[in-house]
């Protein structure tokens, strides 16, 4: 990979070529492809966060077209980092430079942050349980992606303060965080936005795959404030996030298919 210093220069003297749309600098964009991956845009910066491999365990194709300025790696799952550390190279990994180690640099309108943190037990032994925590600062908002963190420790916390827009894995079944853990988190940050990942999309599955992962609904019918989107899609400003911490479900992105 290009040495950290050299990719922060190149962000900051200029865009990238390659990012799939361009808009205001004052708005942040979200996009949701599937499962815990994301296109995240501000003016004519676009980060991908945790590309998928296709067809293993969640039964579905990542998309073949998708473009950014850079891909952003929470943790060396083929769920999430598109079968990498299993020695698959898929295509964006030579189309875009990859982050996946704790540090600070930026890219183009956003400012990004990697916390280190712990993959929730009992998974990822493999690689050491690690999983990188990104916070993306943009059009005055800050995100907070937290891949497949277990429960936070204060450390984590305090590096977190003033998260707006909170992405964490909510799952009927608890497959990542417990209903305990996912309580604590969303009440210790306070995040205006709360958007779930890493649940079951059946309409795209296939019979059988994924094991142990739950439906998202369950849980967000027992949630007071919840916005039920009509497309993939969401473009916000400061301005207009809710008072009340509120839940934000995506629809997935079109023409995802299982064949």
């Amino acid at each position: 990979m290009t040495p950290r210093p050299a990719i922060a220069l190149l962000g900051v003297l200029f865009c990238f070529s390659c990012s799939v749309s361009s808009q205001s600098k004052d708005s942040l964009g979200i996009r949701y492809i599937a499962h815990a991956s994301f296109l995240v845009s501000s003016g004519n910066t676009t980060l991908l966060i945790d590309p998928f491999k296709s067809k293993q365990w969640i039964g579905y194709n990542f998309p073949g077209d998708i473009r950014a300025d850079a891909a952003l790696i929470t943790h060396p799952h083929y769920d999430h980092d598109g079968g990498r550390f299993l020695g698959a190279v898929p295509y964006w990994a030579t189309t875009m430079e990859v982050f996946e180690a704790p540090g600070a640099f930026e890219i183009g309108n956003f400012r990004v942050r990697e916390i280190s943190g712990k993959h929730c037990d009992p998974y990822g032994k493999e690689f050491g349980q690690n999983n990188t925590i990104f916070t993306l600062e943009a059009a005055g908002l800050q995100i907070v992606h937290l891949g497949d963190n277990g429960p936070l420790t204060e450390e984590n916390y305090a590096a977190l303060k003033g998260t707006d827009i909170l992405m964490i894995p909510i799952d009927s079944h608890y497959h990542i965080l417990s209903h305990a853990d996912i309580q604590t988190i969303i009440n210790r940050l306070r995040p205006k936005l709360i958007i779930p990942m890493h649940y079951r999309i059946p309409h795209l599955e296939e019979v059988g795959k994924p094991k142990t992962l739950g439906d998202i609904d369950p849980y967000l019918a027992e949630q007071q404030h919840v916005i039920r989107l009509k497309s993939n899609r969401y473009t916000l400003t400061k301005k207009e996030l809710p008072e009340t911490p509120t839940y934000m479900k995506f629809k997935t992105r079109p023409h995802l298919h299982n064949h």
